[in-house]
C-alpha cells in the first residue's frame, strides 16, 4: 500500500509538472502568435495600401531629418511615388511570407516545444528585432513604443518555455 501511494504521488507530481510545462509553452506560444498576426496585418497594408502605409510611417521619422510627405513626393514626380509604392509592395510581399512562416513555426513545432523551433524563433525574431531597434535608433524615434512592445513580447515568448525546451533531448 505504501509503495502504491509513493507511485501515485510520484505520477501526480510528474503529471503536474507536465501540465505546468505545457501551460508555460501554450502561454509562450500566444505571444509570438500576437506578433505574427501583427506582422501579417502590417504586410497586408504594405501590399494593398502602400500609399497609406507610406503616409503613416514617413511622418513618424525624426523631425531633424525633415522627411517629405507623400504629397510632396508626388509633386517631385509621379515616377518617384510609383517607385516607392512598388518598393513598399515588394517589401510587403516579403514580409507576408516571413510572417506566415513565423506563424506556422509558432503554431506547430514551437507549440510542441521542439528545440529547433525555439532556435528558429530566436534567430528570426532576433534579426527582425535588431533591425527594428536599429531603425528606431537612426531616425524613426516615434516607432519606439511599438518596437519596445514587440521586443518585450518576443523576449517573453522565448524565456517562458526556454527551460523546458532546452532541457529536452533533441528529437
Amino acid at each position: 500500500m505504501v509503495y502504491q501511494d509513493k507511485q501515485s504521488s510520484a505520477s501526480k507530481k510528474k503529471g503536474g509538472d507536465q501540465l505546468s510545462r505545457l501551460s508555460r509553452i501554450n502561454v509562450a506560444t500566444v505571444l509570438p502568435i500576437i506578433l505574427g498576426i501583427w506582422f501579417v496585418l502590417e504586410s497586408l497594408m504594405m501590399l494593398f495600401s502602400p500609399e497609406s502605409y507610406l503616409d503613416m510611417w514617413i511622418p513618424m521619422m525624426n523631425e531633424e531629418l525633415l522627411p517629405p510627405t507623400v504629397s510632396e513626393i508626388s509633386a517631385l514626380g509621379q515616377n518617384l511615388l510609383e517607385f516607392m509604392t512598388f518598393t513598399t509592395q515588394m517589401l510587403g510581399l516579403v514580409a507576408m511570407f516571413a510572417s506566415l512562416l513565423f506563424l506556422v513555426i509558432t503554431l506547430i513545432p514551437y507549440r510542441k516545444g521542439e528545440k529547433w523551433a525555439w532556435y528558429a524563433m530566436l534567430l528570426v525574431g532576433g534579426f527582425y528585432m535588431v533591425g527594428a531597434l536599429s531603425l528606431t535608433y537612426i531616425g524613426m524615434t516615434a516607432h519606439f513604443p511599438m518596437t519596445l512592445i514587440m521586443v518585450i513580447l518576443w523576449i517573453a515568448g522565448l524565456i517562458l518555455p526556454a527551460k523546458e525546451v532546452l532541457r529536452k533531448p533533441s528529437s
